[in-house]
């Protein structure tokens, strides 16, 4: 840098001895200019049009201040959380498609409790967060007195399941991190010991991703009023891997592709204690 310094410095004094010594021999030679030659009456030279200015460029527009969302307050307390924690889940689809499906009370207990069944590969059968999927099982004979579970069957889960597929799991994380507080507490009034929420949705998602892919006819039989897998280890099944055997193999793949990203991202979250969050 020094060096770069003196080299600037000692080509600067150079110009300036040349630019000295050209004015001197400028005025010398006009003196003498002076001596000889015959007095001249000298017009006015013309004046000089000034130089344009060159044209300095407009200082670009100073760029708006990036606008902060005002972060949001802590979830409303357990007992008074059903229609925000309605309308949260409610924005995770369009157009309040999720409306025919979602229970609209109690709902931050009822997803703990599913999720704590699930976590076993049970189902729960009373206080659902989710709606039943109406009409019976559509079966298909097969054979002279055989029953099989029809492909039609099938279809009654396409709509949960494409709404549950489309979902941002970004903001699906992010109401979860969001409303983690209300749902530890609700887990707290469970009375395990021992373990977390966190740790429950986690183990859910674990269940579902383990249920079995069934290739060809799902042959059923029914004893009594309802229907059972005639396969007796399909029939040993927890409930939750039958309800993924009965929504299809292609419905079962899309919810086991989106847990799979929520999973991922649930993962990054570090695991909070029991009790950890304030209650109300």
């Amino acid at each position: 840098m020094r060096e770069h310094e003196s080299s600037q410095a000692w080509i600067i004094g150079v110009v300036v001895v040349v630019v000295l010594a050209a004015v001197a021999y400028w005025y010398l030679s006009a003196d003498k200019a002076k001596e000889l030659a015959p007095p001249v009456v000298e017009e006015p030279a013309p004046e000089a049009e000034p130089e344009p200015l060159p044209e300095v460029a407009a200082p670009p527009p100073a760029e708006p201040a990036p606008v902060t969302e005002p972060e949001r307050g802590p979830p409303p307390p357990l007992n008074e959380s059903d229609e925000a924690a309605l309308k949260d889940l409610m924005s995770l689809a369009p157009d309040g498609a999720l409306a025919k499906w979602l229970v609209p009370d109690e709902v931050v207990r009822k997803w703990v409790a599913a999720v704590n069944a699930g976590s076993r590969g049970e189902l729960i059968h009373k206080h659902r967060p989710l709606k039943t999927i109406k009409g019976p099982i559509i079966v298909a004979e097969d054979g002279a007195t055989g029953m099989v579970l029809s492909p039609d069957n099938y279809h009654r889960y396409d709509q949960p399941v494409r709404l549950f597929a489309l979902m941002d799991t970004d903001a699906a994380v992010a109401l979860y991190r969001y409303w983690y507080p209300r749902l530890a507490q609700a887990y707290g009034e469970l009375g395990i010991r021992n373990k977390n929420f966190h740790q429950e949705m986690l183990e859910t998602i674990d269940q579902v991703l383990a249920a079995p892919e069934v290739d060809g006819p799902i042959k059923l039989v029914r004893p009594s009023v309802y229907y059972k897998f005639a396969d007796p280890k399909l029939e040993k099944l927890p409930g939750l891997h039958k309800l993924m055997i009965r929504m299809g193999p292609d419905n079962a793949a899309r919810v086991k592709e989106k847990l799979g990203e929520l999973k991922t991202q649930l993962e990054q979250i570090p695991v909070q204690e029991n009790n950890q969050d304030s209650a109300d």
